[in-house]
């Protein structure tokens, strides 16, 4: 699976030497030791966004998909993730006046 960071990726970190640093380990695909949860377009066709634990996107079973993966967000908890969701659908409400994800970041 190809893993995509999108441009202007959602997250509620306020330190940003530890963002850069599990930034870099995502674009790497490397695993991390602390819990970090990212928002990605759905894998499927249904839904309009999902969460997962990052560290089991590296797991043989995702590895093996020819999708790509777009991540949209990123968080150290699930509720954390959960409201980034909630931001990322009210600005796309407030730009677009619709919900598209594809749309709002700009993705092909």
């Amino acid at each position: 699976m190809k893993m995509s960071i999108v441009t202007g990726i959602y997250s509620d970190m306020t330190e940003d030497k530890e963002f850069a640093k599990l930034l870099k380990a995502v674009a790497r695909k490397k695993p991390v030791a602390t819990g970090l949860f990212v928002v990605t377009r759905p894998l499927y066709d249904a839904g309009i966004m999902e969460i997962y634990d990052y560290n089991e996107l590296l797991q043989p079973f995702y590895r093996k998909k020819k999708q790509r993966l777009d991540i949209i967000g990123i968080s150290k908890s699930r509720d954390g993730a959960k409201e980034i969701v909630k931001n990322i659908i009210d600005d796309m409400y407030d730009k677009l006046g619709t919900i598209n994800v594809t749309e709002f970041f700009n993705l092909r």
